[in-house]
């Protein structure tokens, strides 16, 4: 009888542990995605990743704080000047997006971060990186989107990709707008604040759609 107390007692602490830690983790990615809601600019996304950098640091099994903590990083490097200190933020994210596909390999929100990834890597140096880098981005972005047809961060950044190649070689971005076009009101029927899982990225098709108007 008092083997089976202190077992039980055992249970119940852990169970209460593992239920402070649910707890903890929620409120900490919480906080990360409300830090992210702030002015967009290069010292607030690189406050944020670090947030999402500590919950992983912390946290098995959970693909959501690596894959905001690569998000930040991946959009910190946008605005950063020269290529030198895009590829140091891109270095950053590397690992984090690394983790997120080992956590989540046939996640389609995940396969859209590594294209995005591969985006902001061909975007720090296009003139060197185009040619090996702007085939492989979009694939991803196709793979994603075969994962979940209905994934809009795919679809926008797809045809985000598609635009560039599309002007770059002077030829139609008729296939770029539509895919731009589709993805809006997938984006609008997201239910935001819900869940862990990503909204962003209207923004991306709203300023394509922009471009198309012109």
């Amino acid at each position: 009888m008092k083997k089976l107390t202190i077992l039980l007692a055992i249970f119940i602490s852990s169970f209460t542990l593992n239920a402070q830690n649910q707890d903890a983790y929620i409120n900490a990615m919480v906080k990360g995605l409300q830090s992210m809601g702030a002015e967009r600019n290069l010292e607030n996304l690189q406050s944020a990743a670090g947030q999402f950098e500590r919950i992983a640091a912390n946290v098995n099994g959970q693909w959501h704080p690596h894959y905001y903590a690569a998000l930040n990083y991946i959009n910190a490097s946008f605005l950063t000047e020269g290529v030198k200190a895009k590829d140091q933020l891109l270095d950053k994210a590397k690992p984090f997006v690394e983790k997120a596909m080992e956590l989540a390999p046939n996640n389609s929100e995940v396969v859209a971060l590594d294209g995005f990834y591969l985006m902001a890597q061909l975007a720090a140096d296009p003139n060197s990186r185009g040619q090996s880098l702007s085939g492989l981005a979009s694939q991803t972005f196709g793979h994603a989107m075969q994962l979940d047809a209905k994934n809009p961060r795919a679809m926008a950044l797809m045809a985000q990709m598609q635009y560039g190649t599309a002007q770059f070689f002077g030829s139609s971005t008729a296939g770029a707008c539509g895919l731009a076009e589709k993805s809006i009101p997938l984006f609008n029927a997201e239910e935001k604040g819900k869940s862990f899982e990503p909204t962003w990225g209207i923004e991306v098709a709203e300023q394509l759609m922009a471009g198309c108007g012109k």
